[in-house]
């Protein structure tokens, strides 16, 4: 049985235990250097993201870099608004270059020019976007099946097949690289 000195215990070490997660995920932003995450209206979030020719060493810190970035927003925006983000794409870190990270299939995976090759179906899911964080989510009517071809960072040619949650999610990150938001549906 809980009485009320075993509950304060409780909750104080659930908040010292936070508080030093806390710290811990915003020392590790300073020390690798994550950027901040460009919110509407900025214009970046509206231009037609550049294909990536070369598959060089920037390009591949820029998607560990990304990976960092959503590893680190998670739990907080997981808190402050309920939900987990899984996936980001370039623009959204301020870079018009046409390469996304998506959580799918239980790992992170870098999509560079991803295409939609196929669609079929519909689905229906509640969006929000880490680039609009003043808008609130909002249901969106997306494609059920998705096939998405792109380049690994091993410069090597893949397929991706999607369904559901993952399809409408490829679809969300492909649209950034296209200047498409999710409050334009």
């Amino acid at each position: 049985m809980w009485n009320r000195r075993k509950f304060l215990k409780s909750a104080i070490a659930g908040l010292i235990g936070t508080t030093g997660i806390f710290a811990f995920l915003k020392g590790c932003k300073q020390k690798f250097n994550m950027g901040d995450i460009v919110e509407y209206p900025n214009p970046i979030l509206r231009g037609v993201s550049q294909s990536i020719d070369f598959i060089d060493d920037a390009i591949i810190t820029l998607g560990n870099s990304m990976i960092a970035i959503l590893r680190y927003k998670a739990p907080f925006e997981f808190f402050s608004k309920g939900s987990l983000y899984k996936g980001l794409a370039a623009p959204q870190v301020g870079i018009q270059k046409r390469l996304i990270v998506c959580g799918l299939h239980g790992e992170i995976k870098i999509l560079i020019n991803p295409e939609i090759l196929e669609q079929s179906g519909t689905y229906s899911n509640s969006e929000y976007c880490l680039s609009l964080p003043q808008y609130h989510r909002k249901t969106i009517t997306r494609s059920q099946n998705v096939t998405v071809k792109y380049k690994t960072l091993e410069n090597t040619e893949d397929v991706l097949v999607a369904k559901n949650s993952s399809a409408a999610l490829l679809e969300h990150e492909i649209d950034h690289l296209n200047g498409v938001l999710y409050i334009d549906y």
